[in-house]
């Protein structure tokens, strides 16, 4: 009986423990991003491109995907910088060869995670947003694929 009285205080005793700390999430819906944080962060991570490249300044970029604020706020940014960025079908239609720009932008928590990738290099940042721009909140994380 007292083996019995023990497990019972025991269970719960141990039912009224949480199990932890919640992991972290990203957002089931998309966070809402200012077009003027959409410009900073596009500006920022066209301008670490152009470093990163150095030298190997493609002749033209595709910018994938193009349907969004975020892939033609990159389109702008990069063509501030001196690169011809070529439609759908004007890739199609090139004799030289173009270089595929993967970009996106994905909300967790508070922090924008965003990502440029190409078939030579990928660089990768966090920024916190506000309604009047972003900030970086990581350094810039660089990746070559060679």
């Amino acid at each position: 009986m007292r083996g019995l009285a023990a497990l019972i205080l025991i269970a719960v005793l141990v039912s009224g423990c949480k199990g932890g700390a919640p992991l972290p999430t990203i957002d089931a819906l998309p966070q809402e991003i200012s077009m003027s944080a959409e410009t900073a962060i596009a500006g920022d991570m066209a301008s670490r491109f152009v470093e990163a490249m150095g030298n190997e300044k493609p002749l033209s970029v595709h910018v994938s995907p193009a349907t969004d604020r975020s892939g033609e706020a990159l389109q702008t940014a990069l063509k501030l910088w001196g690169f011809p960025v070529l439609t759908e079908d004007e890739k199609a239609g090139a004799k030289k060869p173009v270089t595929e720009v993967a970009y996106g932008t994905t909300a967790f928590e508070d922090i924008i995670l965003v990502r440029l990738s190409t078939p030579v290099i990928t660089l990768t940042r966090a920024y916190r947003t506000n309604l009047e721009g972003a900030q970086p909140a990581t350094p810039l994380a660089v990746a070559r694929h060679r």
